[in-house]
């Protein structure tokens, strides 16, 4: 078997009681990323041969559905133990086998490790049996009422290590619940180097909130278009934006709503989707006078399964006829009850096409839909 030079081991194990919530904290998503799909794409994964994630067996799912452009083949896992030594001490055996040269162990509660610091820790390891990050604290601890402390270390992960080094501790170590893989080792085999004070541990549900001060939320736009003919046989049977108007209708294979028709393909349209006629064809007779709600509904599910919530939504209508001032209210709140969106978002307009063309001779009704959407929930 080839010879490894680095290894990175992830530990993913932990059940995170002080976060008091029923997922770990490391497979929680924020913006549609995790805390390790975070991390491993914060570093350069290239510097390492092989990646292994250390994970109990009843979420493997988080697992197979990490999103890393790290080859597949060389991202493997290991079950997790009763603690964290022995979840150290079940990724190391996993890896003897690939022989590698220096192994970085790190906790998946820390995301914020930058590259630079992996960089750094696997260059100190070019001379050293280990490379161990730390922070000076703060803070001052009493040693007594007359004396204080201020030079304490704060221990961070990932630390690097000579694998054989490393191993051989573990596996020699009277320790039978370590908190940190470097504890394991004697003190002369030891290397401190200096760590991040960004490198912070999420512990309790509000750390997520730095999580999300690293994470910029993603913004896309979206514009929708329809025009239909007014059916100048009729009296009644409007309908736009889901509300029904006293007045001529339009003509069109479903309801010909074209207020709805211009959302949806604005939504379609944020999302890199194709256009409503794709998914709703004018020649299947299935959708012959539907509801086009029902497409908008549909609409909404695609927002929801991207993971993506709409911040703002403009619709202007251009016709002569009817007043669409009238019945903007009702339209704001039809749209806002079938999208669950707050009504303040919505801007519904109209204009005239100042009597020219088929719409200045009132004979068709056009909208238009711009929305924005974004992948961090807004409200």
């Amino acid at each position: 078997m080839k010879k490894t030079k680095n290894a990175l081991v992830i530990l993913a194990g932990g059940t995170g009681e002080r976060f008091k919530k029923k997922l770990p904290k490391q497979f929680n998503e924020i913006n549609g990323t995790n805390l390790i799909d975070f991390f491993l794409n914060r570093i350069d994964t290239t510097n390492f041969d092989i990646i292994l994630v250390v994970i109990k067996k009843s979420y493997l799912r988080f697992f197979k559905n990490l999103k890393t452009n790290f080859p597949l083949k060389k991202l493997i896992y290991a079950e997790a133990g009763k603690n964290r030594q022995t979840s150290s001490l079940n990724a190391l055996k996993k890896l003897k086998k690939y022989k590698p040269k220096n192994v970085l162990i790190h906790d998946a509660a820390r995301p914020f490790c930058s590259n630079k610091l992996t960089l750094k820790i696997l260059k100190r390891l070019d001379k050293n049996l280990s490379a161990v990050p730390y922070i000076l604290s703060p803070d001052r601890k009493v040693i007594s009422k007359k004396e204080f402390n201020q030079n304490i270390k704060l221990i961070q992960t990932p630390q690097g290590f000579d694998f054989n080094t490393i191993f051989k501790s573990h596996v020699n170590t009277k320790i039978n619940n370590a908190k940190d893989d470097s504890v394991l080792i004697s003190k002369e085999k030891l290397n401190f180097i200096k760590g991040e004070k960004l490198n912070i541990k999420i512990t309790y549900p509000e750390d997520l909130n730095y999580f999300k001060l690293f994470l910029k939320p993603i913004f896309k736009s979206g514009i929708g278009y329809d025009i239909h003919q007014v059916d100048t046989n009729t009296k009644k049977g409007l309908k736009l934006c889901g509300v029904k108007i006293d007045f001529n209708k339009l003509i069109g294979h479903s309801d010909a709503d074209v207020g709805i028709h211009a959302i949806c393909d604005s939504i379609f349209g944020a999302l890199s989707m194709k256009d409503i006629g794709y998914y709703f064809s004018n020649k299947d007779p299935k959708w012959k006078n539907k509801n086009s709600e029902h497409f908008l509904k549909f609409a909404k599910i695609k927002l929801q399964e991207k993971k993506y919530f709409i911040t703002n939504l403009d619709i202007n209508f251009i016709c002569e006829k009817p007043n669409i001032n009238k019945y903007r209210k009702k339209m704001i709140s039809k749209i806002s009850s079938i999208l669950k969106i707050p009504e303040k978002i919505i801007s519904i307009k109209a204009t005239t096409n100042e009597k020219i063309g088929f719409i200045g001779d009132g004979l068709g009704i056009a909208a238009e839909s711009i929305v924005q959407i974004t992948n961090e929930k807004p409200y």
